[in-house]
């Protein structure tokens, strides 16, 4: 004889927006993926703004990257929970 457990409902709605939010994520990722090819080559930086650049990126790529996998995480666990 075990406890009795608690059902938890989750409603559609919140799955169609975690999913909405998990493609605009996806959405500024594919972007910001290809952002480098957009930047021109042919203007003089100075190597300092050129290093600060490519670590405000590198930042930004990475951080989307962990809120897209925990987005799709928690769509799949309240996926499942339905």
């Amino acid at each position: 004889m075990g406890k009795s457990q608690e059902s938890k409902t989750i409603g559609y709605q919140d799955i169609l927006e975690l999913r909405t939010y998990l493609r605009e994520l996806k959405t500024w990722h594919s972007t910001l993926h290809f952002m480098p090819y957009f930047l021109d080559a042919n203007v003089k930086r100075r190597p300092q703004e050129i290093q600060a650049c490519a670590e405000m990126f590198e930042v930004v790529y990475q951080t989307l990257d962990t809120l897209i996998a925990s987005a799709d995480e928690h769509l799949t666990t309240l996926v499942e929970a339905t």
